[in-house]
């Protein structure tokens, strides 16, 4: 078993599922703060075609909707974080090789 694949996926998994559980739970703002920063940025590289109207939305009701995709999105990193351990929990237990991508 190449133990660098095997390293690398322990501190990989639980950190992609402590960020995951952060973003998911907003813990400590960290989800509010990252959607707030991610939007300044993104509103100066904003452009919109001349045939395109841009929706009336008020700019709370947009981050509300940022903030619940972005929960979303760190649901699926927790879960991917878990499936990382289960697998290397399984190649350990097996003692078969880590499956590559080829």
């Amino acid at each position: 078993m190449e133990t660098w694949r095997v390293l690398a996926a322990v501190i990989i998994g639980p950190a992609v599922s402590l960020v995951g559980v952060a973003l998911a739970t907003n813990f400590r703002g960290v989800t509010e703060w990252h959607v707030r920063r991610s939007m300044s940025t993104a509103s100066v590289l904003q452009r919109v075609p001349p045939w395109r109207r841009l929706p009336d939305v008020p700019h709370e009701e947009r981050l509300a909707r940022f903030i619940l995709l972005e929960r979303l999105i760190g649901i699926a990193f927790a879960a991917f974080g878990v499936m990382i351990l289960a697998t290397v929990g399984y190649s350990f237990l097996t003692g078969q090789p880590m499956q590559a991508v080829k």
